[in-house]
């Protein structure tokens, strides 16, 4: 399947997702020390009962502390648990794991370009959060602004979006993106597709072996 084709998974606009680990995180990283063992202890509990869920997790830390080297190590590890958490929804039916690595390098190249996976990041025109869901836009879909924050009901929102426009440009994905930008700019739409398909690369020419049960995520 071509990536600049892929069909996004339909996600409900109204359903509420506010899991343990949007929760967690609170804009900063201070010395939460039994926050992080919380952390470190639901990583565990998903990689010794999801093997494929937990290899994207790694996949997904490790291209994030590449590309923001800057970002302490809980915010990464919040944001990373995040994103697979989202598509490994129990709701998503994918029909192969390619069709679900896709999603995941769609997600990772549009979060990577507009918030560098910064989940307080604001523009200045109050787009919020992982994706930078545009506040003025779609603020019926949450109840405050701080709620855009909340990084899965802000993928969630921000899925559901891309999913409307993917659908009104006929699967077109660099159309949606148009759209998702508001405004129809080749820099920005070549900067997410290539940001993409450099994840899924890095996750086809570097495989991980199924995990153990010892040992740091």
């Amino acid at each position: 399947m071509q990536i600049t084709r892929i069909m996004v998974v339909s996600v409900s606009f109204l359903a509420m997702c506010l899991c343990s680990a949007a929760k967690g995180y609170c804009g900063a990283d201070g010395g939460d020390n039994e926050g992080m063992a919380q952390l470190r202890a639901e990583i565990q509990v998903m990689k010794g009962g999801n093997p494929d869920k937990y290899r994207d997790f790694r996949h997904t830390l490790r291209h994030i502390r590449k590309i923001n080297r800057r970002q302490k190590e809980r915010t990464s590890l919040v944001v990373a648990k995040a994103l697979v958490e989202h598509v490994h929804r129990d709701k998503y039916r994918f029909s192969s794991e390619e069709h679900r690595l896709n999603f995941l390098s769609v997600l990772m190249g549009i979060v990577h370009v507009e918030s560098g996976f910064d989940p307080a990041a604001i523009s200045n025109k109050d787009a919020r959060g992982l994706m930078q869901v545009h506040w003025p836009t779609w603020k019926r879909y949450f109840s405050s602004p701080e709620e855009a924050h909340d990084l899965h009901r802000n993928l969630s929102v921000g899925t559901a979006i891309l999913r409307l426009y993917m659908r009104q440009s006929n699967n077109d994905l660099r159309l949606a993106l148009y759209k998702y930008l508001g405004a129809r700019d080749d820099r920005y739409a070549d900067k997410v597709i290539e940001s993409a398909v450099a994840f899924k690369a890095s996750v086809l020419s570097n495989p991980l072996k199924r995990p153990t049960m010892e040992g740091p995520p």
